[in-house]
């Protein structure tokens, strides 16, 4: 119990520096300036709290160092999302090569390439999937999105399949919840409901990963 207090500890300590320095990115990317969305303190506290648990439930090993990667950039890329409906491939791309070459390591350092291999067949099918549902909705799914769940796949397939069903369904009840919510839901130009899906991609991620510890 001591072990995960400091270790949940430490990670959210550096949460905070990485998380202040982050929410320079959201400042470059976002099109518009936005006070609280842009503020260094607002990345600093979300990055730190996502770390925080993921150090509690991950503890030592060396996901850890994956997970956290991951975490740090998908903060301003959900605040962004929020904000603007879009996900720079600025910051998908290297969250998505960083978390790669994080789990090759893993893998070699283990001598098991086990992991490894699910998880990249999970980015191909979650990819796959989301590429096929931007053909389908006709841009209701952007590239954004499709990058995102690649990123979504490839983290929650080195826990296993199951969890990548998990972390979608999630994502998916989280996107319904914004679009039914009256006060969250938006409408675009066309007069459609419309809900930023990279936050629900990125924190149905998140709360997989926590429940698998």
């Amino acid at each position: 119990m001591a072990s995960s207090w400091w270790w949940s500890s430490g990670a959210a300590a550096g949460g905070l520096m990485l998380g202040a320095a982050a929410s320079g990115l959201t400042r470059r990317f976002l099109r518009q300036e936005r006070t609280l969305a842009g503020a260094w303190w607002f990345g600093a506290v979300l990055t730190a709290a996502a770390l925080f648990l993921l150090g509690w439930r991950v503890g030592a090993r060396g996901e850890l160092a994956v997970y956290g990667f991951v975490a740090v950039l998908a903060v301003p890329l959900a605040v962004i999302d929020w904000c603007e409906h879009r996900l720079p491939r600025a910051l998908t791309w290297p969250q998505l090569v960083g978390a790669m070459l994080g789990f090759v390591v893993l893998c070699l350092v283990r001598h098991d390439p086990a992991s490894g291999v699910r998880a990249l067949a999970a980015l191909v099918s979650a990819s796959g999937l989301f590429l096929i549902l931007a053909v389908a909705t006709g841009g209701g799914v952007g590239a954004g999105d499709v990058s995102a769940a690649a990123v979504v796949g490839l983290v929650t397939g080195w826990i296993g399949w199951a969890q990548v069903v998990e972390a979608l369904l999630t994502a998916s009840l989280l996107a319904f919840v914004m679009i039914a919510a009256p006060g969250v839901r938006r409408h675009d130009d066309d007069g459609a409901t419309v809900a930023p899906f990279g936050p629900c991609l990125l924190t149905g991620a998140l709360v997989v990963v926590l429940a698998s510890g």
